[in-house]
């Protein structure tokens, strides 16, 4: 199995939600058969060159944030074609469904836990930063799933933290099952990376747009492609709710947290 992890952060702002902080720091993983590795790979090539030769553009990879505000190349993309690009792989998603992992680290996440603080360093990982701690967590459940299963594990995780190639998570998979090899890397070097980067930015917008007020036409239709992704993870929380999207306000995002809240023991706020 191969994981590709990328992580994603909203803006240091209030968000009006009772759960949701705007200093959240999340991770995501995607999991990847090995008999299909290769053709993704090849894939994710092969489109990022058809863009090219189609719109006279030269970006190196699909960086999504950088797409979806049409930013370097991206910008001279005609109307919309941007939003191609998210129903396109929005589709690949759909067709392969693809497991995947999330971690979320905010202001509320050790209190519900009764953690004061966690202090200290694991190689890489500092742990008082939301964002070591939401990888090393990450990867601590990734761990665990598939401690249980046969799978030998090789995980790229993007670069930031690492230097492209560097070692990591050996602390961590020290007493794993199977093999266990994990690197960073630079996401123009491992096309893994970039359909993370989709999933990651997905989300992770997806949530801010719960958030907002007034929404636009396109954000409302950037939550009707998260929704019918329907993103195979156990980490995101699924309702039916009646109503048209476009109506949904902070105040049911938040209504919806509750549940969850309930179903797992944790406090209301």
């Amino acid at each position: 199995m191969y994981i590709a992890i990328d992580d994603t952060y909203g803006p240091i702002i209030s968000t009006g939600s009772k759960y949701v902080t705007g200093n959240r720091r999340t991770n995501v993983g995607v999991a990847f058969p090995d008999k299909d590795v290769f053709y993704i790979r090849e894939q994710i090539t092969n489109c990022i060159g058809f863009i090219k030769s189609e719109f006279s553009i030269e970006p190196n990879e699909f960086h999504f944030v950088d797409i979806y505000n049409r930013k370097g190349p991206w910008g001279r993309l005609p109307d919309k074609a941007n939003l191609a690009i998210f129903s396109a792989f929005a589709e690949i998603y759909g067709q392969h469904k693809w497991k995947v992992f999330i971690q979320t680290i905010d202001d509320r996440t050790l209190r519900d836990h009764d953690i004061k603080k966690i202090k200290g360093r694991i190689s890489q990982f500092i742990l008082e930063k939301p964002s070591d701690l939401s990888l090393l967590w990450l990867l601590i459940k990734i761990k665990i799933f598939y401690s249980n299963t046969p799978e030998n594990l090789n995980v790229f995780i993007d670069e930031g933290l690492g230097k492209p190639n560097s070692i990591v998570g050996n602390e961590i998979f020290h007493n794993f099952p199977n093999n266990y090899e994990g690197k960073f890397q630079s996401s123009h070097e491992e096309p893994l990376l970039q359909v993370a980067d989709f999933l990651a930015f997905v989300i992770n917008r997806s949530t801010h747009l719960y958030m907002k007020q007034n929404r636009t036409e396109i954000d409302n239709w950037f939550l009707w492609l998260f929704n019918n992704m329907d993103i195979n993870s156990v980490d995101l929380s699924k309702t039916n709710m009646t109503g048209k999207l476009s109506e949904i306000t902070v105040s049911d995002f938040d209504g919806l947290h509750e549940n969850d809240r309930s179903r797992k023991g944790l406090q209301s706020s």
